[in-house]
């Protein structure tokens, strides 16, 4: 998917998230000039793709709509007393003064509830893999995302199936 495509957050907030699936996915977030992502340098290179958070959740439209709403509060456009992981991350580092919310773009891809948090464990092992750490907002990501070892998951029998093709696209692995 060309970056351009990826439409931006607050277009979704613009029409309440009425063409979110509610169901179960993975989302991430990319921060976006002029259609055009920002490289943010990690260790092992640049992220060229201007990634910076990939989540999971059993509700898209809720999620994204929680955090739009989160980034709304945060900036004083309404009251919220809990804050999506994604907006304390931003105000953490600072880059909450740096981006601003039509800089925001985000992809989501609808999966089964199972799938979605390993195709989201997935995703941020091999971005981790090949830059060195995790998307630059997914500071709360523990060990337990890269417990994976070859096929399988430590500790569960499930397999750790391969990365969605079209996540791969997006996030340029």
């Amino acid at each position: 998917m060309k970056a351009s495509n990826i439409p931006k957050l607050v277009e979704f907030a613009r029409s309440d998230f009425k063409s979110v699936p509610k169901g179960p996915g993975v989302y991430v977030v990319f921060w976006m000039r002029d259609g055009k992502p920002i490289p943010i340098s990690r260790i092992l290179g640049t992220d060229k793709k201007g990634i910076l958070y990939i989540g999971a959740t059993r509700g898209l439209k809720r999620r994204l709509k929680k955090l739009w709403n989160s980034i709304d509060a945060i900036r004083g456009k309404r009251k919220r007393k809990k804050f999506h992981t994604f907006v304390r991350s931003l105000v953490y580092t600072g880059l909450l003064n740096i981006i601003k919310d039509d800089e925001l773009r985000v992809y989501f891809k609808e999966f089964s509830k199972e799938d979605a948090e390993y195709q989201e464990k997935l995703a941020l092992l091999e971005y981790t893999r090949k830059y060195g750490e995790p998307p630059p907002l997914n500071l709360q990501v523990g060990r337990q995302y890269f417990e994976i070892y070859g096929l399988s998951i430590y500790g569960e029998s499930r397999y750790a199936d391969e990365l969605d093709d079209d996540l791969r696209s997006v996030l340029g692995l």
